[in-house]
């Protein structure tokens, strides 16, 4: 005498997951910085030239590093060198030479215009109320 067989329930396979290949700037905060490792250019010690970009603010960086770096790793390097300031970087764009200054002022000049037609909007509002009230 045999026992019934049991059946099996497939197994979800789940998406294998992928390292990310796009970062934050710390420069810009903007989600736009990439890197690249070329693996074709060495140093002496063996090492492989990554190039790290900005495609919001253009700020550009090149470092050297081990040759099992993933983007990733780079990009963890990279940002302690960059709060630490021990990296030299630079921009590629003409517009990221705004100082902070300059855009802090510029920021608050859009914000006192925005207010200045908020108001008259609502004036015109409280006006056509009080015509309303007057006709009943």
């Amino acid at each position: 005498m045999g026992r019934r067989r049991k059946r099996r329930k497939p197994q979800l396979l789940r998406a294998p997951r992928t390292l990310p290949t796009v970062f934050e700037c710390p420069h810009c905060g903007a989600k736009a910085l990439t890197v690249e490792i070329n693996k074709k250019e060495r140093n002496e010690k063996g090492e492989v030239k990554a190039i790290i970009r900005c495609g919001r603010c253009g700020l550009y960086a090149e470092m050297w590093v081990p040759e099992i770096f993933h983007p990733v790793d780079v990009y963890s390097k990279f940002l302690d060198a960059y709060l630490e300031g021990k990296i030299e970087y630079s921009f590629t764009k003409e517009e990221a030479s705004i100082s902070l200054s300059e855009l802090a002022s510029q920021e608050a000049g859009e914000e006192e215009g925005e207010e200045a037609v908020e108001g008259g909007e609502a004036g015109e509002s409280r006006e056509g109320a009080e015509k309303e009230d007057r006709v009943w």
